[in-house]
């Protein structure tokens, strides 16, 4: 069977587990060389946990495992000298980045009047600085080669809000609005920018976390996360890490190339209420 990415390179951020896990080993298997990148700490407690070095370890050995090449990165994407470090260190190794996938998130829960400057700062600086910075270092690369496809992380919380997370809801619109301007201002150099918005996504580390917030058991877990479904969807079925990686494919493969500046919601047919 042909591999629609082979000779391709691709960055993914966040890499370490749940959505950005199934991105990686999605473009591994199309034949795409990764650079698995993550910043391999738990976040603080307000915020939902992120990755291990062991993780993105064993994320690794899974990726060569498919016979392509696989980087393993630490990196903080809110960081400026971490993201320039990390894309010099692709561009080194691949010597060309193809693919960007601007996977890394956090949130966390609060009303604003209680909100902290800090947890204000901390989702705001991975959710929307973190693209921002990474697409900064990555698109002169890019550039110079005529080509190249970025895919954002955004939410259905960008585009409906949602009471005690204004900081993400707000980040995740700031995810949509920096994709549809930043495809007009790439477009002359060929490269696509497009956002892919999950909806609930089971297997996903902050649904797995806000469900085990509320429950005492990995089945009460997902017998929650099936009742949130059916009132949140319109199909009442759950979304999976599968589901968002088949659309970031679509959107990296060449059936794309005349698609950008959209973001695609992956979320059962949202209906809400939150």
């Amino acid at each position: 069977m042909t591999q629609k990415l082979k000779g391709k390179t691709a960055i993914v951020t966040g890499a370490a587990s749940g959505i950005g896990a199934a991105f990686s080993l999605a473009l591994a298997k199309e034949g795409a060389d990764v650079a698995v990148t993550d910043i391999c700490m738990n976040q603080p407690h307000t915020a939902a946990p992120g990755g291990t070095a062991e993780n993105l370890d064993k994320l690794t050995t899974e990726i060569t495992s498919l016979g392509v090449k696989a980087l393993p990165v630490h990196c903080d994407v809110s960081k400026e000298a971490e993201v320039e470090r990390m894309a010099g260190a692709v561009i080194e190794a691949f010597g060309k980045v193809d693919i960007l996938i601007n996977n890394a998130g956090v949130i966390s829960f609060a009303p604003v009047v209680d909100m902290s400057v800090e947890q204000w700062d901390s989702v705001m600086d991975v959710n929307l600085k973190g693209p921002f910075l990474c697409c900064k270092f990555v698109l002169p690369h890019m550039m110079v080669q005529n080509s190249g496809k970025i895919v954002n992380i955004g939410s259905v919380s960008g585009r409906q809000g949602e009471g005690t997370a204004v900081h993400y809801c707000s980040s995740k619109a700031g995810v949509h609005m920096l994709t549809d301007a930043l495809s007009k201002e790439v477009a002359k150099y060929n490269i696509n920018v497009n956002c892919v918005a999950p909806g609930t996504i089971w297997g996903s580390n902050m649904v797995d976390w806000q469900m085990g917030m509320v429950s005492t058991s990995e089945a009460e877990m997902q017998e929650n996360y099936l009742k949130y479904i059916k009132r949140r969807s319109t199909f009442g079925r759950e979304q999976t890490v599968e589901d968002l990686a088949n659309a970031a494919l679509f959107l990296v493969s060449e059936e794309s190339r005349n698609i950008t500046g959209y973001t695609i919601y992956v979320d059962g047919g949202h209906k809400g209420p939150f």
